[in-house]
């Protein structure tokens, strides 16, 4: 059954025959997003000096409230403590509440790792819950430093307005001055909230979950007391933060489905739209978004339902940037640590039918047409920015063509990547220990989903440079067990340990393991320091 939009503000919609909002595959329409285009909005906040909410200097926690600033708010750069300054602004466009200079809206600045970048992101919220903007109330304005094209999350986002079984995410340019300081052009994404629910016609009531640390795994942090609630709100939601609904008894039952003995087929039927799922893991393939592990995702429950729908978030990581580079994050592996996902690609007919996907997205969807033609639309507004203050990165106004351009040739690169690792194993962690004299190093098991025959090779040394022979402690190939031990006397000092998995009739089919450290500035994928005290 599929649905359609309504163009409304937030007033209340709950269905009373207790009928889910979506039932079997989610159909988005474009005149949802028909006031959302590739022109520049410019959104003016006034912050009043000073302002009338309170909150402790940042860089004194120990002193007394007083007026909270802008300061204090580019300095909230932690999300995960208490602290979180927020400003009674001013909000108001050429359109919108320009007629009173009262503060109507909350100014506070959004993100996780982003929020340490030099530009900062910024979460702005109405205070009215009728007299919406856009018939939105809350406005996610993401700068993406590390963006120099600035426009990956509306082409992305653009693409899925096209696609089938997924929901896209209303999307705008927008210029932010506060105060008449000039901050330069930002992406709004649609904020995944009850304005989300309320405008697309579905249960102002249905769950909505920001995966943050979210592995599908049962864990006690996402306990639930007998009304279905969380024991720990603060923990649950440092975990997957409820962004709507009032029970979380059918997420509970879902995650503790993954984690039984069940046939992860039949959970999928019952706890999940299998084509929204096959979509959203084919979407990340082509367009190489790693970083979907654990966050950069929705769930969305409809009430009276089983089903849990992904929808998509935070796409200016993708597009094959170079901050990702080890093996395990290439193809299906980088999703082996969640269980949901290592369960369902086990089976060769799912993994079949995420290739299939992936091969119909990109000939149907994700054209070199449509990325093309998106780029020249997008030209006029954005290439401006990159050539002034503050969005200019490297004072070239030649790097906005040449990042942009780059986006529609890295897909042809992104799907000779995953398609070059069909068939490897899967990576795993290596831990170590030091005692009496003998050093003892584990691992996990590396599965091979062909059912090949593993072996191990494994690399000790006193230098980051496996390949420096002369300082290698140990190397030895072909170890058939997980573990290894070697009587030894290791002075004191860092070493590296690398551990191989291959197949041992095709070692051009291998694996590094989970380990990641970065020494002096550089990424070392797939090594273990181990320091001997």
């Amino acid at each position: 059954m599929g649905f359609v939009f309504f163009f409304t503000s937030c007033e209340s919609y709950n269905n009373i025959e207790h009928n889910p909002s979506i039932v079997g595959s989610m159909i988005d329409s474009e005149e949802w997003y028909t006031d959302a285009n590739d022109n520049l909005l410019v959104v003016n906040i006034e912050n009043p000096i000073p302002n009338e909410l309170n909150c402790k200097p940042y860089n004194d926690l120990t002193k007394p409230l007083r007026p909270c600033t802008l300061e204090d708010i580019n300095n909230d750069i932690d999300s995960e403590d208490a602290y979180e300054p927020i400003l009674h602004v001013r909000f108001f466009t050429d359109t919108f509440a320009t007629t009173t200079s009262a503060m109507n809206a909350v100014l506070k600045l959004k993100g996780n790792f982003s929020r340490t970048e030099l530009q900062k992101s910024y979460s702005i919220k109405l205070d009215s819950k009728t007299d919406l903007f856009l018939h939105q109330r809350k406005f996610m304005l993401t700068k993406s430093q590390s963006d120099q094209s600035r426009i990956k999350n509306k082409l992305a986002f653009d693409l899925f307005k096209t696609i089938p079984n997924i929901s896209s995410l209303k999307i705008q340019f927008m210029q932010l001055k506060i105060n008449n300081t000039d901050y330069g052009i930002f992406s709004h994404i649609e904020s995944i909230r009850k304005e989300y629910l309320v405008n697309r016609g579905w249960n102002k009531d249905d769950n909505l979950y920001n995966a943050v640390n979210f592995l599908f795994s049962k864990i006690p942090e996402i306990s639930l007391n007998s009304e279905g609630t969380p024991v720990n709100e603060f923990e649950f939601n440092k975990i997957l933060e409820i962004k709507n609904g009032k029970k979380q008894t059918k997420l509970l039952e879902m995650v503790d489905a993954i984690a039984s003995t069940s046939n992860i087929d039949n959970v999928i039927s019952k706890y999940f739209n299998r084509e929204n799922y096959l979509t959203w893991l084919a979407i990340n393939l082509i367009l190489n978004n790693k970083d979907t592990i654990q966050h950069n995702f929705y769930l969305y429950n409809p009430l009276y339902s089983n089903t849990f729908y992904f929808l998509p978030w935070d796409y200016d990581g993708a597009w094959s940037e170079e901050q990702y580079l080890g093996k395990d994050e290439y193809g299906i592996s980088v999703w082996w640590r969640s269980q949901l996902h290592r369960k369902f690609l086990s089976v060769k007919k799912n993994r079949d039918d995420l290739y299939k996907m992936a091969d119909i997205l990109r000939e149907k969807y994700i054209t070199d047409t449509f990325i093309q033609q998106k780029i020249l639309d997008y030209e006029d507004t954005v290439r401006p920015f990159q050539s002034v203050p503050p969005d200019n990165i490297d004072n070239s106004d030649s790097t906005w063509l040449s990042k942009s351009e780059q986006l529609w040739s890295l897909i042809p690169a992104n799907i000779a990547m995953y398609k070059s690792v069909i068939g490897h194993p899967m990576p795993f962690y290596v831990e170590a220990e030091y005692v009496d004299s003998t050093l003892t190093i584990t691992w996990d098991k590396s599965v091979d989903l062909e059912g090949d025959k593993i072996v191990y090779d494994l690399i000790v040394s006193k230098d980051t440079n496996l390949s420096n022979h002369a300082t290698n402690i140990l190397e030895i190939q072909g170890i058939e067990n997980i573990n290894y031990s070697l009587d030894t006397n290791l002075t004191q000092g860092t070493y590296y340990i690398q551990v191989l998995s291959k197949e041992e009739n095709n070692p051009s089919h291998y694996q590094i393991s989970y380990e990641k450290p970065e020494i002096d500035g550089k990424v070392l994928y797939g090594i273990l320091p181990f320091e001997v005290k």
